[in-house]
């Protein structure tokens, strides 16, 4: 659901009341969804639930199947919920349910019997994230799943929101529509234009276009029609968009005609009319269709005429009036940024840089944005201009505190020795030379181009400078200093940086943030002691952020110290665990327990790792990472094989080019002896990352398969990986498999590819355990 009219700068969607109320919104939210699932044939009062099969007598099946052993395993775990929902223990059931659901995550009752529970229990988020498993599941209600779509757009999930809005429409071409659907229609419409799926879009534009053109038919009033258009004159204007990006030209020309009918404006009409004619291959008339917009006011911010104008020009092939055009548009204009824009773009398209630089600078001073100052680094840059490249950049810094904004812009500046150099070289000239010292914008620019290019020498220089001209901003610039040094490796200069911080009082004593810093730049240094008093320290001041809390965890991890990292993030999860109105500390307690598994893992405890991984999943159960760590556990244990798949796949179909992700579907396909799948799998988890552990993989799959050279290729490039990483025991462990003589193929011994060798650690969880 969005806010009508701001579909003309395709921004982030919103809920729009009106149309909220229309097409049934969460007005209370989760609770109505609970109520809707659950209707009649779900109730956490009266426990009527309704099985897919009736009972029939148990006959053991010999031998029995491993869906066999998945169906018994739901039922034992649905049986213990319901005795203790029975006797009132709610969240163990609740958990009991949820645990029933992942062995038969295709059942409608298990699914119904978790959402009202988990409202009973006031956890909204888990109500809706099972609510909408149940709707991908059943027949839902078509108001439950437009309630569902209006929850998940203001979500950012817009895949999922057409999903169930598509399942909201009536089934069949003759199905009579009501307004409710149409109102449907004007979302997905929206959800396909927003993800560039013209086609789709203008599908359901037209049968919207059809139902105002018809409103009798489709029951539309006039309070329904004012919520469909909003502002009408942009709908239509919305609504030729769509129609000429997916080709249907006649069907675009009419809809912006009506907009101009309904909003008056003669140069944005010939606008649009002479983009139709360009894309019908008419350029004649589409430069006449322009010639005339451009007598008649356009928006000075709006590029698109001048852009469309080197389009045209382009294809009429009379290039060399692009520019005498754009500088005449640009000198009868009271406000030429736009035209500007496009000019200085052209420039530094065509390599004449100082003319690109010339009107850069002028729009610098007269309408600056970010797309200039980014332009205006880049031409600097090609033309190795340091000054003026360090003056942008302090303009820029000192108005946003930071360089993100230049973009790839910043690497490419960083990456070119020479002009660092200069850079650095003329930021010290101006702090010597100039009355005032060197200013705090380009000191801090200077500092952070220095700290990306690795300089950190350097880099303190400048923000000691920074300091000195701004000693209020203190606290900012203590901060990018010590994380830059971080991420550049280097704890021991961050230390300092942090404890300078907290001397000085940069911040109110209460502030918990460097301390927390701190603990982890003294850990990274070795200094695992002091860092765990900072820890505590941070702890103490924030007592309420689970967040905060685990900073000791991390710290005893990171020292390897793992039996006490396991008490020390058990201890947090305790102590937060029942707050369920934050999910900030939801998201804080998955981590921990993501981290816990991995601990356990390390310690050997993989039915300890497994528990923690069932945790997360129950609460958030579609989460990638868990449901990849736990299917590799199953997988590398040889069990629960065909769950795990299930599993796996899912967490791949989220984040298909994760090779860690890959690298366990390739795993559970070599432990179902699908090796040549295994293989294809595993490679294309090596192209995305060369780990050992995806090479060991590899290796045994490609043995499985005969393919023994590449096997022994993979196993040393994998030795070499873990001797580099300093894990000497794994490199042993790999290089046991060249065995010098043997049977195999090429006359020495096949490895052994039931056993496997690997150490079930998952390379997500070695993520984990490399993360700070």
């Amino acid at each position: 659901a969005v806010v009508p009219g701001s579909w003309s700068g395709f921004r982030k969607p919103a809920v729009s009341i009106p149309r909220c109320v229309a097409l049934g919104c969460l007005v209370s939210g989760w609770v109505w969804i609970s109520a809707a699932i659950a209707g009649s044939e779900a109730s956490a009062e009266n426990g009527t639930f309704q099985l897919e099969l009736p009972p029939e007598p148990f006959v053991p099946a010999v031998p029995r199947t491993t869906a066999d052993q998945r169906q018994l395993e739901a039922l034992a775990w649905f049986a213990s919920a319901r005795a203790a929902q029975h006797r009132e223990q709610y969240e163990k059931a609740l958990r009991l349910y949820q645990r029933a659901f992942r062995y038969d995550p295709q059942s409608v009752s298990i699914v119904r019997a978790i959402v009202p529970l988990a409202v009973r229990l006031q956890r909204p988020a888990e109500a809706v994230r099972y609510a909408l498993r149940s709707a991908e599941l059943d027949d839902a209600d078509p108001v439950l799943l437009r309630r569902l779509g209006i929850y998940l757009t203001e979500q950012g999930e817009w895949e999922q929101a057409a999903a169930l809005y598509e399942r909201a429409l009536p089934a069949g071409d003759g199905a009579k529509e009501t307004a409710a659907d149409i109102l449907v229609r004007m979302e997905l419409a929206r959800l396909h234009h927003l993800m560039e799926r013209h086609e789709q879009a203008t599908d359901h534009f037209a049968k919207v276009l059809d139902a105002l053109e018809r409103p009798a038919n489709f029951g539309l009033d006039e309070e329904t029609i004012q919520v469909l258009l909003g502002e009408p004159g942009l709908t239509y204007a919305l609504f030729g968009e769509s129609f000429l990006r997916a080709g249907r030209l006649d069907e675009a020309k009419a809809a912006w005609q009506k907009a101009h009918e309904l909003d008056p404006d003669r140069g944005r009409l010939e606008l649009r009319r002479a983009r139709v004619f360009l894309q019908s291959g008419r350029p004649e008339e589409a430069y006449a269709a322009l010639q005339a917009a451009f007598e008649h006011d356009l928006d000075a911010e709006n590029a698109t005429p001048y852009r469309l104008l080197i389009e045209v020009l382009e294809r009429l092939d009379r290039r060399d009036e692009i520019v005498p055009r754009l500088e005449a548009l640009r000198e009868n204009q009271d406000n030429g940024a736009a035209v500007a824009h496009v000019l200085a773009e052209h420039y530094m398209e065509h390599g004449k840089l100082h003319e690109a630089v010339v009107l850069y600078e002028q729009l610098l001073e007269q309408s600056p944005t970010l797309a200039t100052f980014r332009a205006l680094a880049e031409a600097y840059r090609r033309r190795g201009m340091a000054e003026p490249l360090l003056r942008v950049a302090g303009t820029l810094a000192e108005r946003t505190g930071s360089l993100d904004a230049l973009g790839a812009e910043l690497e490419k500046i960083a990456a070119s020795e020479e002009l660092l150099e200069k850079l650095i070289e003329t930021a010290r000239q101006r702090r010597l030379e100039a009355e005032d010292g060197l200013d705090h914008g380009r000191a801090l620019a200077a500092a952070m181009l220095a700290m990306e290019g690795g300089r950190a020498e350097a880099a303190g220089e400048m923000f000691e400078a920074a300091l000195a001209a701004r000693p209020e901003r203190a606290a900012e610039l203590l901060t990018a200093w010590g994380m830059g040094l971080l991420l550049k490796n280097e704890p021991g200069r961050a230390v300092e940086v942090f404890r300078r911080a907290i001397d000085q009082d940069v911040q109110p004593k209460s502030n918990p943030l460097f301390h927390f810093y701190l603990a982890g730049a003294l850990e990274l240094a070795g200094r695992t002691d002091e860092a765990l008093d900072a820890a505590r320290k941070a702890a103490e001041l924030q007592p309420d952020s689970p967040r905060i809390q685990q900073r000791a965890g991390w710290v005893l991890y990171h020292a390897g110290r793992y039996a006490e990292a396991i008490e020390a993030y058990r201890g947090v999860i305790e102590r937060f665990d029942g707050d369920h109105a934050s999910p900030d500390t939801r998201d804080a307690l998955r981590h921990g327990r993501l981290v816990l598994s991995s601990l356990h893992v390390l310690q050997g405890d993989y039915a300890g790792a497994e528990t923690w991984l069932e945790e997360v999943l129950d609460e958030f159960p579609d989460d990638p990472g868990a449901l990849n760590d736990l299917g590799y556990l199953w997988a590398d244990q040889n069990k629960n094989l065909d769950l795990a798949l299930d599993m796996i796949e899912r967490a791949v179909a989220a984040q298909p080019d994760n090779a860690a992700y890959r690298d366990s579907l390739g795993w559970v396909y070599y432990r179902l002896g699908r090796y040549d799948e295994a293989v294809v799998e595993l490679e294309k988890a090596a192209g995305l990352e060369e780990d050992p552990v995806i090479l060991d993989h590899l290796g045994d799959a490609y043995a499985a398969v005969g393919r023994i050279d590449k096997a022994r290729n993979a196993w040393r490039r994998a030795a070499e990986a873990f001797r580099e990483a300093g894990e000497q025991d794994k490199a042993i462990e790999v290089e046991d498999k060249l065995v010098p003589e043997g049977d195999g193929p090429d006359g020495r011994e096949t490895p052994d590819v039931e056993s496997g060798a690997s150490e079930p650690v998952s390379t997500t969880m070695g993520q984990f355990l490399s993360s700070t």
